[in-house]
């Protein structure tokens, strides 16, 4: 009797669990409304970084070289990120509004910059990047946002192995 009661107990608490775990599909092929997801942007570039002893925002972090980075430390009180460089490593640090100026012919203010398809949400006036490991630096003019004129998109491609390999692929059409 204690046997059959277990074994039912069981059966009934393992199946009250399976329907609970039911998975419930977000979308399907007869969807007619969309869905409206508001999504927060990276918080990564809101941590400050030290290196060479100065205070830079989080997004020059993506564009230091692998190799030329000796630790990482993390201070959670302070916020910080601590990253110490190889000796032989000097990164050539340069603002985005410096960065606009000296490679671009963009004179617009109305500009979004990426740093490998990732929005910048800082100043360009603020953000430091390593500008001996860009590789490219995309800069499209963005027609399509209704009457706003001379509004650019430009993208820093970061010099690494994923970039190098999808920037030289040829594609036939």
């Amino acid at each position: 009797m204690k046997k059959i009661l277990l074994c039912a107990l069981l059966s009934w608490f393992g199946l009250s669990i399976a329907h609970g775990q039911n998975p419930h599909s977000r979308y399907n092929m007869t969807d007619t409304v969309p869905s409206t997801v508001y999504k927060k942007r990276n918080d990564i570039s809101q941590v400050n970084v030290e290196v060479l002893g100065k205070l830079y925002k989080g997004d020059l972090m993506g564009t230091l070289k692998p190799e030329g980075v000796k630790s990482v430390d993390v201070d959670k009180g302070k916020q910080l990120v601590i990253i110490e460089l190889n000796q032989n490593y000097k990164p050539v640090l340069i603002t985005l509004s410096d960065l606009q100026k000296k490679y671009t012919n963009v004179k617009s203010n109305r500009v979004i910059l990426m740093v490998d398809d990732q929005i910048v949400q800082q100043s360009p006036a603020e953000v430091f990047v390593d500008i001996s490991n860009i590789m490219q630096i995309d800069v499209s003019p963005v027609k399509s946002i209704g009457d706003i004129d001379e509004l650019y998109m430009i993208n820093l491609w970061v010099r690494n192995e994923k970039n190098i390999k999808e920037l030289n692929r040829i594609i036939l059409r």
